[in-house]
């Protein structure tokens, strides 16, 4: 009899181990579960990141550019986007070809909406600008941009540090 209650206490504290053992795995499976999925969360977030740099990255035309570039500057006066859409295409129409002209525009407003600042596009393109346009072409971009700032009355002073900024990287 005695011999049966050591089985039995046996038995029944194996099954304790074993159930104490799975508890504690299971809680180290869920903390490497929840490790794993703050992970993925943060290397989607740099993904999507990167995602939105995409459209500016993929710019290689200097034209290109500086539409993206006035339609970033267009974005710190939303209610006159419009206005400054249409100055972008009056002063850009013997640039860019007029089969291309509307191509252009929509793909530098797409691609000046994932833009946070428009300073960004000015550190993007500045290599490509001063490789791509000489002094007289400069100076024309950056009279683009001033009337693209002006449309809707005064600069804002997120507009007018942009255009300091531009006049700073092209001409020096």
């Amino acid at each position: 009899m005695a011999f049966l209650g050591i089985l039995v206490a046996s038995i029944s504290g194996a099954v304790i181990w074993y159930w104490r053992f799975k508890m504690v795995r299971e809680a180290g499976n869920e903390i490497i579960d929840s490790v794993e999925r703050m992970r993925g969360a943060y290397k989607r977030g740099k993904l999507r990141k990167q995602a939105e740099a995409a459209p500016l990255a993929s710019i290689a035309d200097p034209v290109i550019a500086a539409v993206a570039f006035f339609f970033c500057l267009g974005n710190e006066k939303p209610m006159y986007l419009d206005a400054a859409k249409d100055v972008v295409r009056n002063r850009m129409k013997g640039i860019i070809r007029p089969g291309d002209m509307e191509e252009v525009l929509v793909f530098g407003e797409w691609a000046s909406r994932s833009v946070t600042s428009p300073e960004d596009p000015i550190r993007r393109f500045r290599d490509l600008w001063l490789k791509a346009l000489d002094m007289q072409e400069r100076q024309q971009l950056i009279g683009i941009a001033e009337d693209v700032a002006a449309v809707g009355g005064e600069r804002t002073k997120e507009q007018e540090y942009v255009l300091q900024m531009l006049r700073r990287t092209l001409m020096n």
